[in-house]
């Protein structure tokens, strides 16, 4: 079975931040057990819009954002199942997401029958009465 990523577990892989050694336990555990890691098609522009906006702040050179950028792309696979979009929509009107970015993810998650896991706390809380399958990071168990 695969399990769904958003850009905020995925950028700790590569990120020293707050909850890097969870989101690299859980990819670890993820791999061991050969589970495919899938995102919507919108992942690779988000992560590259952090990768970028960090080498603008000169938190990265621009070649460290290139090789981190180069490292985390093939770790996940992007996804993009018939319905996604009109799903997505649906799903952010119904939870009244100020944006669909999210929804795409959970939408994806429901469309392959797994888990999604983010490091969005706020939107954990204000989804998982109505999709349990959504994790929060530090949920590793």
């Amino acid at each position: 079975m695969s399990v769904v990523v958003d850009a905020s577990v995925a950028l700790k892989w590569v990120l020293q931040e707050e909850y890097t050694e969870e989101a690299l336990a859980l990819r670890s555990r993820w791999q061991d057990a050969a589970e495919p890691i899938v995102a919507p098609p919108t992942f690779r522009s988000e992560v590259t819009n952090v990768l970028h906006r960090r080498a603008l702040r000169e938190e990265l050179t621009p070649a460290d954002a290139r090789e981190l950028l180069d490292a985390l792309l093939p770790a996940v696979n992007t996804v993009e199942p018939n319905g996604l979009y009109g799903r997505a929509l649906a799903m952010a009107e119904e939870l009244t997401l100020h944006t669909i970015y999210d929804a795409l993810y959970l939408a994806l998650a429901e469309s392959e029958g797994c888990e999604f896991w983010t490091a969005d706390l706020p939107f954990v809380r204000s989804v998982r009465h109505q999709f349990p399958r959504v994790r929060w990071i530090t949920e590793v168990v």
